[in-house]
């Protein structure tokens, strides 16, 4: 498994907004003294070969983990405390709550299931009195902690240069809000705001659903900074030629030379495509950017033509190099007619494909296209292929991440 922070990152960022600002203003850093990952409450220090042993959901919970360290405050808070009770009372709760919201506590972990009804705060004052009362800590020998995980040596010497150094304002402000309201509330209200701006992406789907096929634009867009991306598909294996050219000994125009007969190397032509792009309103830049980049895989095993829709065909464009993909001016930003597209397919040519979210009815006639589909609705159309892009495979933040503080 591959470990990638900026894509954890902004996966965290779609689970978990409410942390957002601090998710995006921490510094995160390779340390591969780490064992997994740690934290001083300014970075994020983690192992990349250690975090690649690991599934997706387990780097996505050691991460968040962290980033709850940070947003909780909790190496300042540990001043005067048992230290060791201390981190687990922190670890439980955190655990508790990233467990709630579908992430596996990976094995090794503190796990105490009654940790969900506490703040940090009153769970250490649990553990603390049991202590006192020389009892055991509340977990079972499964659940005890594990150092090799999440390793908090460096907070002893964190909170004294905490103290004294000051974080951005901004940021500090943030952290001091979320630790004041305490874990259960902070969880809570993400929750909220999640469920939130899901309800917004589906108010945005449903109104581009009713605009589709209605009605044409025509705007022209210019897509800059395209870029490249390893391909998302594997075209060698969907394209029915893999090869850019082939040699044919071939008798067809063949001469005589001193009494033999010599044949002509032909070389066979390379696969013909023609891909039309879905240019409209539904369809952002950075959708469309990902669109492109698989323009430029597929062109390496094939000709090419690109052109765009909406519902009306702006025509075909012939690609020779991606710096013609780069050139490329759209049209579009209207509804979507799907039967306007695959009518516009020329008929002999070897490979149609269609990049598109799906948001139309589907056309009225089969045709034998190769339908990508940017989204996790489900289409149906009447022949050819349908091919799934899941939404984590895209690429749609190419720059700095930015978050809109509250």
């Amino acid at each position: 498994m591959n470990f990638d922070i900026e894509s954890i990152k902004r996966k965290m960022l779609v689970k978990y907004p409410f942390f957002g600002s601090v998710l995006a203003n921490v510094n995160y850093k390779e340390d591969r003294e780490t064992k997994t990952a740690a934290t001083d409450g300014k970075t994020i220090y983690y192992n990349p070969e250690s975090l690649k042993k690991l599934k997706l959901d387990e780097q996505i919970f050691f991460i968040t983990h962290e980033v709850c360290h940070i947003a909780f405050n909790h190496i300042l808070r540990s001043e005067n405390k048992d230290l060791k009770l201390w981190n687990i009372a922190t670890d439980a709760v955190i655990n508790q709550f990233l467990k709630r919201d579908g992430l596996k506590i990976p094995k090794g972990n503190v796990d105490i299931e009654e940790a969900i009804n506490y703040n940090s705060e009153q769970l250490y004052d649990k553990l603390f009195k049991e202590k006192q009362q020389n009892q055991e800590y509340g977990f079972s020998d499964e659940q005890k902690y594990d150092e090799d995980y999440d390793t908090h040596s460096m907070w002893q010497d964190a909170v004294k240069r905490l103290k004294e150094e000051s974080q951005s304002d901004e940021l500090q402000q943030e952290i001091d809000k979320i630790s004041k309201m305490g874990e259960q509330c902070a969880f809570n209200k993400n929750l909220e705001e999640k469920k939130e701006n899901l309800k917004a992406l589906k108010q945005i789907l449903s109104e581009q659903v009713t605009k589709a096929g209605v009605y044409t634009n025509s705007e022209q867009r210019i897509i800059y900074e395209i870029g490249k991306a390893k391909p998302i598909i594997d075209w060698r294996y969907v394209l029915r030629e893999t090869i850019q050219y082939d040699v044919d000994w071939s008798y067809k125009n063949a001469y005589i030379e001193d009494g033999v007969v010599i044949a002509n190397l032909e070389e066979r032509p390379m696969t013909e495509t023609e891909i039309l792009l879905d240019t409209s309103e539904s369809i952002n830049d950075q959708l469309l950017r990902n669109f492109l980049r698989e323009c430029k895989n597929i062109l390496k095993y094939s000709k090419l033509k690109v052109g765009c829709f909406d519902t009306e065909f702006y025509g075909f464009q012939e690609i020779r190099t991606e710096e013609d993909i780069d050139n490329i001016v759209f049209k579009g930003r209207g509804g979507t007619d799907f039967n306007v597209a695959v009518n516009s397919f020329s008929r002999r040519v070897e490979n149609k494909i269609i990049f598109t979210d799906g948001y139309a009815s589907m056309p009225n006639i089969p045709m034998n296209v190769i339908w990508i589909v940017f989204n996790k609705g489900k289409i149906n159309p009447k022949g050819g292929k349908v091919i799934y892009v899941p939404y984590e495979q895209l690429n749609f933040i190419d720059h700095k991440i930015n978050i809109k503080h509250r």
